[in-house]
């Protein structure tokens, strides 16, 4: 269905959201350091190094198995790991425009399933 009519003729739009994006980008990781996380947890580090490698690989075997696009593939993983703004940032900067919106609902729906399927597995390890 869409949005009215009305909204694709606002011009700059999409430029506007795509700075807005990188504002918030740029707000997210000025506090972080690398060479500080290397220092003080290296063993966090090469967890989440782990967990974006297991998921990109399962995302793709399921995906070849499934003959989803590679494209699909990518920002579904993505979104997964970095949520809705990193899955949509990665779909615009590739021009895959087709994709943005995709990439948010299954960035905010990953949100929703992990907070309960989070919360349960924090209660049953208690």
């Amino acid at each position: 269905m869409g949005f009215p009519k009305f909204f694709n003729g606002i011009k700059g739009s999409e430029e506007l959201g795509t700075f807005l994006i990188y504002l918030f980008f740029v707000v997210i990781g000025v506090p972080a350091s690398i060479e500080l996380i290397i220092k003080r947890s290296p063993l966090l580090l090469v967890f989440c190094i782990i967990m974006v490698v297991v998921n990109l690989l399962v995302t793709l075997i399921l995906g070849k198995l499934f003959k989803f696009h590679l494209e699909e593939l990518l920002v579904a993983s993505n979104a997964n790991i970095g949520g809705p703004t990193t899955a949509a940032a990665m779909a615009i900067a590739k021009g895959w425009n087709e994709l943005v919106l995709p990439s948010v609902l299954i960035g905010v729906w990953g949100y929703v399933i992990g907070n309960y399927f989070g919360i349960l597995v924090g209660n049953l390890l208690m």
